[in-house]
């Protein structure tokens, strides 16, 4: 089942509420990970966490993160020794305005909870806590900054790649099927897996699933120091988001922090940070709340939610990723969720925040966006849940190649002077299916048997994505030796509809509507695309950036045929169809 919502328009109130834009920048990780705040010890802040209560803590010069030239931090963060039996952190840049609603932790008095965040830094250097109830005890590690300077020349920008399974001890997937004993290590291939290549640090979401007894696990390059545990697990299964530096031989080290017990570990990547000059994204900061499906609808078992972030807070419509902290709570059974582009096969391994019934759970995701500039999450649960999702921030595409789905040349079109706008039956253009003009392709009924007669259209192949052009291509050439900015302006209108080949015998709504539900993406018989909307991109030195603005269609295969009251049908035709599904932009570099 897929469970539509459009938070860019159903919840427009609570998205503007506490938006927070700061500067963008590369990547560059601290290693070994450094801990910068643990209230235990008055390390960073002197006592536990009040009740309502908000704390500041120093960012730039601590840990190995510089004291000045960083926009954000990516951490690590625990809320230990918790007194309420439901609590939330809150975290932002010291000096600004508080951005609620938006969590980074959810967590109780029955354990220990950590998750990972990447939040920007004030201008005086230091992050604002605030704890939403009871008392609790902060720890808090830093692993990597981002620059305030970052740009298409520096080192450090994100890179995602098709998001896999890239280790499961528990059946022998990139690793030997086996636990890890207490105290144990395991190395991991990075580079050359996945097209990860020239990686400076790997984004993965880290599962202990099952593990017995509480503990930690270590992740840090091989051949260098363990730093700080990146994952406090529970007896139940555990996951988090991490950055985790790459080392020797392209390799990173799992380490099992315990020395009682042995644990198996999941490793699903999603991303890395490049150490090339060239050819990833840059970060800007951006905190917001996108979803809380509490003020909505819950989503059903096994279901999915679509999510847009394109158009919050200034995120373009092509973009690279989104860092996105994934709230659970409220379910009626255990499960976890499963982010995906929209638009895109749902992948069928990957997971992230394994939540349990009755809890609270928060996990952090760094996700590529799909149609429409929108993300999936799939409830694999049977029961439902409610899900917060709140972005921190979001990372440009090097050569608006939109999401890795296409190249950096123009798309091409499909051979649309073979086709025609209007549907080679007739019929079809009306809401009533086709009359059954056809003769049966073979065969007399059985006794007895009998069918609703009318026409039938099934889905088959979902192809790629189109874009066509309303008014002409424009382009800017940039001579200077810094990186610019142009906007492009739509100078012309109009309408575009599906285009097909084949006998289609159903309604244009009925084509609609199948490739829908098949698909789990919205989609129209016809989009207008109208004047007067703009994008802006960047141009680097001596480079010409080129834009054309229209209507995206997906192109889809199916079968169509006549159905006879006797159970016959007619012989089928294939349907090859250019299915409108957004209007926009889509820009390119030469």
């Amino acid at each position: 089942m897929f469970f539509t919502v459009l938070a860019l328009f159903g919840l427009a109130g609570i998205t503007q509420a506490g938006a927070t834009t700061t500067a963008s920048g590369d990547f560059t990780a601290v290693s070994p990970s450094a801990k910068i705040v643990d209230t235990r010890s008055a390390l960073g802040v002197s006592a536990a966490l009040g009740a309502a209560s908000t704390n500041s803590f120093q960012v730039l010069g601590q840990g190995g993160v510089p004291s000045s030239g960083v926009s954000a931090v990516s951490l690590d963060i625990t809320a230990a020794n918790a007194t309420s039996s439901g609590s939330y952190l809150e975290l932002w840049p010291d000096g600004t305005t508080r951005p609620y609603p938006a969590s980074v932790i959810d967590f109780s008095s029955s354990a220990d909870a950590s998750n990972s965040a990447i939040i920007a830094v004030g201008s005086d250097g230091k992050i604002d806590v605030y704890n939403s109830s009871g008392t609790a005890d902060l720890i808090v590690n830093v692993n990597g900054y981002f620059t305030s300077d970052g740009g298409a020349t520096s080192p450090g920008g994100y890179v995602p790649v098709t998001q896999s399974r890239l280790v499961d001890t528990r059946n022998g997937t990139g690793a030997p099927q086996a636990e890890i004993a207490p105290g144990g290590t395991l190395n991991v291939q990075i580079d050359g897996v996945d097209g990860i290549t020239g990686e400076g640090s790997v984004y993965a979401n880290v599962t202990v699933p099952f593990a017995g007894s509480a503990g930690s696990l270590y992740a840090y390059a091989t051949g260098g120091a363990a730093g700080q545990p990146v994952v406090d697990y529970k007896s139940v299964t555990t996951s988090q988001g991490a950055v985790i530096p790459v080392g020797t031989g392209g390799q990173i080290t799992l380490k099992n922090g315990s020395s009682t017990q042995s644990v198996d570990v999941v490793l699903d990547v999603y991303g890395y940070f490049t150490q090339a000059s060239s050819g990833g994204g840059v970060f800007t900061a951006a905190q917001d709340r996108l979803l809380d499906t509490r003020t909505s609808t819950a989503i059903p078992a096994d279901s999915s939610v679509s999510v847009t972030v394109a158009g919050n807070d200034g995120i373009p419509t092509s973009f690279g990723a989104a860092v996105l902290n994934l709230t659970t709570t409220g379910q009626q059974n255990s499960g976890y969720l499963r982010v995906w582009p929209t638009g895109q096969p749902m992948p069928s391994t990957t997971s992230v925040d394994n939540f349990q019934a009755n809890t609270s759970t928060a996990d952090l995701v760094i996700a590529q966006p799909g149609d429409q500039g929108a993300v999936s999450i799939y409830n694999a649960s049977s029961g439902t849940i409610q899900l917060i999702v709140d972005l921190q921030g979001w990372f440009s595409i090097d050569g608006n190649d939109d999401s890795g789905t296409l190249t950096t040349l123009p798309p091409v079109d499909p051979p649309e002077t073979d086709l025609t706008d209007a549907p080679t039956d007739p019929a079809a253009a009306t809401s009533e299916p086709a009359a059954a003009t056809d003769s049966p392709s073979s065969g007399i009924a059985p006794a007895g048997v009998y069918c609703d007669p009318g026409g039938v259209y099934k889905p088959t192949s979902l192809g790629g994505r189109y874009i066509r052009a309303i008014g002409p291509y424009q382009s800017n050439y940039n001579g200077t030796s810094n990186t610019e900015s142009t906007t492009f302006t739509a100078e012309a209108s109009g309408t575009v509809g599906i285009t097909l080949s084949g006998s289609l015998k159903v309604s244009l709504n009925e084509l609609v509507s199948r490739q829908e539900v098949t698909y789990g993406i919205n989609l129209s018989a016809s989009l207008t695309a109208k004047l007067g909307n703009s994008v802006t991109a960047k141009i680097p030195p001596h480079t010409t950036v080129s834009a054309k603005y229209g209507v995206w269609r997906r192109r889809i295969t199916g079968t169509s045929f006549t159905l006879y009251s006797n159970c016959v049908h007619s012989t089928s035709s294939t349907i090859v169809s250019y299915t409108p599904y957004t209007v926009g932009w889509y820009t390119w570099q030469s």
